[in-house]
């Protein structure tokens, strides 16, 4: 196998380089020894042994982080026309910026001429609207109360940007082949993948609401929207509420909806390093769909995800102090997007027989570089890949009862959640993978707060959070097959807070989220424990234990 300090011979001591690979090495003006290590006993008179391996004699941790800079601005003007028409425009503009920072590490076909620190590249995502509003109300018909007419109009531009890593972290030496390439765990943002990509969109609405009776109100809307990379789009809602007698209301929505993919999901290239099932270290890539490398694998232009979704529900006045509202809901959600790998045991696409050499042609014939560098790697690519069907039922039970001079509320919420894949396209999604979307998120949810307000000095809540029995497949570094998937216990988590009124303008509050300090049960998975995880990554609640704060209100 290959690594990023040995190649062994078997039997954990360092192969033999080819006499072929000293010579190029040579051939290319460099010195062998700065590549690989001399040994005389060698017929070459090198092996396999990165000699960067003398810096790292326990090996090499390597330390990821990120300098990351958010900026946000929000403008608008609003009013009412002298025909009756309020008005509202804005305008918004905001970029997030990451930029990456890697230490610790190598770039393994550098040998000992590789740094140990790199900028692996920058990613920028920058979001700018303007959006027009206009309401009116007119007097139709028989209807109980005027109509409530908007429409509006929306322009949309996201601006993705990319910069490439430092030369360091994107190198190709010349023992690529036997230690790999580029900044070792992420590998820096190659030159052909930097630049600044755009994506337009306007969109326009209709919406239209009344009470059309006494007791029956009704809204539909639509809304059309046109995307300079995918086309257009056009949804519809519609929407009721019927009130049965004073203490009960029924009411329902049906309606459409798409998200477009993101243009970091269109042009992103990314590598990284991640360990497999037996903890051997896996080279990770994910390149754009246009990426010659991506369509040489079948990789295909993206299509919106798109939805449907209806609820039904209703609302009761149970007593004069209790209201009470239960909802079932059931969303299905198309072509949704997600990362597709080509099958890492010699990029097999998984077609009967398959055993990688019809990968390598293909990458090869469309004029891929050494295309041997992918073999036993993971090559990625998005597509849309699945189906979605989320249905459940919401539940609130709120009562307010006097006590000494406030008002305790407690509010009790729950939800039960299903979630099914289906029509899995090309095997976008593994087993795993389907087990951690139908089991990550918890079935069943609850939150029980006791809240006491009051205008004098005192005042604060209590709060349950049960959060039911969930799975998880260990991802990445476990079967792909769900094989491995572990069950987790529920848990009941507790906040608290205490507010005190210092005065008319100042407000003290001590308080503690999880304050009994719970964690999720243990990480079930083998290659997690040798990695250090001791609790569930994926838990629902984290895994960091007790919040404890202070806050100082001040109002005037």
């Amino acid at each position: 196998g290959s690594g990023a300090l040995l190649v062994d011979d078997g039997s954990g001591l360092p192969a033999d380089a080819p006499q072929a690979l000293v010579d190029s090495i040579g051939a290319q003006g460099l010195n062998p020894s700065d590549y690989l290590t001399a040994d005389g006993t060698s017929p070459s008179g090198f092996v396999l042994l990165n000699p960067i391996q003398s810096q790292f004699p326990g090996g090499f941790n390597p330390d990821f982080g990120a300098d990351v800079s958010d900026f946000a601005a929000l403008f608008g003007l609003r009013g009412e026309s002298a025909g009756g028409w309020s008005w509202d425009v804005r305008g918004r503009i905001a970029e997030n910026e990451v930029d990456y920072l890697l230490s610790s590490t190598i770039n393994p076909s550098l040998g000992s001429l590789s740094p140990t620190n790199f900028r692996p590249g920058a990613l920028a995502q920058e979001e700018t609207a303007l959006t027009a509003d206009f309401v009116k109300s007119f007097d139709i018909g028989n209807f109980a109360s005027p109509v409530n007419f908007a429409v509006g109009a929306e322009w949309r531009e996201e601006t993705y940007t990319l910069e490439a890593g430092d030369p360091a972290s994107i190198e190709v030496g010349p023992t690529f082949l036997e230690f790999g390439f580029g900044s070792e765990s992420f590998q820096g943002y190659p030159l052909e993948s930097a630049g600044e990509f755009d994506s337009d969109s306007v969109a326009f609405y209709v919406d239209v609401e009344a009470d059309v009776t006494d007791r029956f109100s009704g809204g539909a809307a639509i809304r059309f929207e046109d995307y300079d990379a995918f086309g257009s789009t056009f949804d519809w809602k519609l929407s009721g509420r019927f009130e049965v007698s004073e203490s009960l209301a029924l009411r329902g929505t049906v309606n459409t909806g798409f998200r477009a993919p993101t243009t970091g999901q269109i042009n992103t290239l990314n590598g990284t390093t991640a360990a497999n099932s037996a903890g051997v270290l896996v080279p990770q890539f994910i390149y754009p769909v246009a990426d010659p490398i991506a369509v040489a694998l079948g990789a295909q232009s993206l299509e919106p995800e798109e939805s449907t979704s209806f609820t039904f529900g209703a609302v009761i006045r149970a007593t004069d102090n209790t209201s009470i509202t239960l909802d079932y809901y059931d969303v299905t959600i198309e072509d949704r997007l997600t990362v597709f790998n080509v099958n890492p045991d010699g990029l097999c696409d998984g077609t009967a027989g398959c055993g990688g050499t019809n990968e390598l042609a293909a990458l090869a014939a469309a004029g891929i570089a050494n295309p041997q560098q992918f073999l036993g790697a993971k090559v990625a690519y998005f597509i849309n890949g699945f189906e979605s069907d989320v249905s459940g039922f919401d539940v609130s039970i709120v009562s307010d009862f006097e006590l000494a001079s406030g008002v305790l509320t407690a509010d009790l919420r729950a939800n039960f959640n299903d979630h099914k894949v289906r029509k899995i396209l090309r095997d976008s999604v593994n087993a795993s993978d389907v087990y951690d979307f139908e089991n990550q998120v918890p079935e069943n949810r609850a939150t029980l707060t006791l809240n006491y307000e009051t205008d004098r000095i005192f005042g604060g809540y209590v709060r349950f959070n049960r959060y039911g029995e969930w799975g998880d497949s260990g991802g990445q570094i476990a079967a792909p097959d769900a094989s491995e998937a572990v069950r987790y216990g529920s848990e009941v988590l507790v906040d608290v807070e205490a507010n005190f009124l210092l005065n008319e303008n100042f407000r003290f509050a001590v308080g503690g989220e999880n304050v009994f300090d719970t964690f999720p049960d243990e990480d079930g998975h083998f290659v997690a424990g040798l990695l250090g995880v001791r609790y569930a990554l994926t838990s629902p609640f984290g895994f960091n234990g007790a919040f404890w704060y202070a806050r100082l209100t001040a109002d005037f």
